[in-house]
Formats: structure tokens, sequence, C-alpha cells
């Protein structure tokens, strides 16, 4: 169960008691070469360490595993992060909470293709590393501007989208709901392709930040 914390600048944030279910990273590209796919992508791309900054490199099985912390609002913004903000996983979309309450059942449910090609691609899915990067993210008060060293967004695999309605909307806009997000086999354009096998996210939505 993921608890909910609230900040005193209106962000609110969660920390996983347990941590996402991350199966795996592939490498499309590497997937023949000797060797297990840690290993392989350790002696490719090198440490982090010696560059200093967080580079592609860092989208392994291990450093995924560590995007323990997370938050979503709006209609729809969910992200992911690791402790030190360093690397992130962002997904939007448009109009799922207010869809959930606008249902009988109260529910939205709907299992999205990625693909580029589309003129409407939803959620949108974007992995970057940097510095300070979920500074905006649901947040109106700044400490620090973000710094984006790279940005890849998902070009393929599929995901499960389930938006339940918790709550009463508002006159001001506010649609409360609770969204659970399942990655299978999504992929990023990148120098080095990667695949995040599966994960599960679910966070609280609809609320405005601010």
């Amino acid at each position: 169960m993921i608890l909910f914390a609230l900040f005193a600048c209106g962000e609110k944030e969660t920390d996983t008691g347990v941590e996402p279910n991350i199966s795996g990273v592939e490498d499309p590209v590497s997937e023949t070469s000797e060797g297990s796919e840690g290993e392989t992508s350790t002696e490719e791309t090198g440490s982090e360490g010696e560059t200093g900054t967080t580079t592609d490199s860092a989208w392994t099985t291990d450093a995924l595993a560590e995007l323990t912390q997370g938050g979503g609002c709006s209609d729809y913004f969910v992200y992911l992060k690791n402790p030190e903000d360093t690397l992130t996983l962002h997904i939007s979309g448009s109009g799922l909470a207010m869809e959930a309450h606008q249902s009988d059942r109260g529910v939205a449910e709907h299992i999205y293709t990625i693909d580029p090609s589309t003129d409407d691609i939803q959620p949108s899915i974007v992995a970057q590393s940097g510095q300070y990067l979920n500074e905006f993210s649901c947040n109106d008060a700044i400490m620090n501007d973000p710094v984006v060293d790279s940005s890849y967004s998902a070009t393929s695999g599929t995901v499960h989208v389930t938006v339940v309605a918790d709550g009463e909307m508002t006159d001001w806009g506010e649609t409360p709901a609770n969204i659970s997000i399942e990655f299978n086999n999504v992929c990023f354009d990148s120098p080095e392709p990667f695949c995040i096998e599966t994960l599960s996210i679910s966070e609280h939505i609809g609320w405005l930040p601010g």
C-alpha cells in the first residue's frame, strides 16, 4: 500500500512501502550479446561516477528499482522518481478523472498501444535524467530549477490505465480519483534503447496543485 504525504508547498508525494513492480529492463539492441543484460549495459556505458552526471546509461534494472517515490495531480499527471530526483518517469494524459466521475460505475479504464505515428498518444510517457527533475511536478513552490540531461519518449508497448473516482467533484475544477497504471514492455527511443518489461504505479490525481 502506498501512503500519501501532504507537503506544506501543496505537493502530494508518495513513498512506496513496497518497491514498484519492475521485472527488468531489456536492451533490444544487445539481447543476443553474451553475458547478462546488466553486465552488458555496464560494460558498454561505463560507470555513472566517471562522468559526474546521470546519462542514458543510468536506465538499468537496478536504477529503475530505486524509483520508489511518486505523486500525481490534475487530470492527469503522474510521476515516479528516485530519492535524489535524478531519474524520473512522467506519465500524462487527459480527461480520465472526469470520465470516471461521469461514468455510472465511477471507473474509466483503457488499454493503450503506444505508437508515435498516431496523432493522439495517451498516455505520454517520458523518461528523464538530470537534477531536481520534479521541482514543478504538482508543486507551486519551486526551490531549484530543473536540469534535464536527457529526455526520452516511449515509442512502443502497452499501458493499462484504470481511474476510479474518489470523492466529489468541486466547483473549482477538482476531480479527485485514484489512478493505476500498468506498463507492459514499454520501450524508449534513446541512443541506448531500453524497455521496461512491467511496472505498476498507483497514485491519487484530480486535485489542483497550488
